[in-house]
């Protein structure tokens, strides 16, 4: 009977113990350390004994802390090389567009040039040029035209001045031969009368 009691006490004891602990109170802490702290504190008992010893949840505890700064390091160093990537990243894309205003620039040149203090595109002088081009070509051809048309009249008038200088010296021979028959004739009829 005593074992029993013996054993009926100490199940109380320990259901009583247990009953008390929170188990989950760990997960209210916000800090790691406490969080450690208060998980031992409401560790179950088996016959005196916890589950886990002691030093093993110390160096459990002490493995994760350690883990935990090394990855606190390692975020660091990696949000240090962030901020020298994101750094790099700006100086770039001021270097670009600073390298892609002088491209353009230098496109704009290449495609231009000064004419009478007028940039002027190659594109666009080619077909201003073009157009002059067509317009000579079209002037030349109209003078080409008047030209033909005044040589034209010109021939025409000059056939006819040749007619008229020609009849014009057929006259004055028809008029030379008259006034030469009719000075011959008066010269005759002169004589004529002076014989009489």
């Amino acid at each position: 009977m005593k074992k029993f009691i013996l054993i009926f006490t100490i199940s109380f004891l320990a259901v009583n113990a247990y009953a008390k602990k929170d188990i989950g109170a760990w997960k209210k802490e916000d800090k790691l350390e406490k969080q450690f702290s208060v998980f031992k504190q409401n560790l179950n008992l088996w016959d005196g004994y916890l589950f886990f010893k002691p030093f093993q949840i110390d160096e459990l505890f002490s493995a994760v802390n350690d883990t935990i700064s090394n990855l606190e390091v390692n975020i660091s160093e990696k949000q240090t090389k962030i901020t020298e990537l994101e750094s790099n990243i700006v100086n770039l894309n001021t270097s670009l567009t600073s390298t892609q205003t002088k491209l353009d620039d230098s496109l704009k040149r290449e495609d231009s040039f000064n004419t009478l203090g007028i940039d002027i595109s190659k594109g666009s002088f080619a077909t201003m040029m073009y157009a002059l081009t067509l317009l000579l070509v079209i002037g030349v051809g109209v003078l080409f035209f008047l030209f033909k048309q005044s040589h034209k009249i010109t021939k025409e008038a000059k056939e006819k001045f040749e007619d008229l200088d020609k009849e014009f010296d057929m006259h004055k021979k028809n008029n030379l031969e008259r006034f030469t028959k009719l000075n011959r004739e008066l010269h005759d009829a002169k004589m004529k009368l002076g014989e009489l």
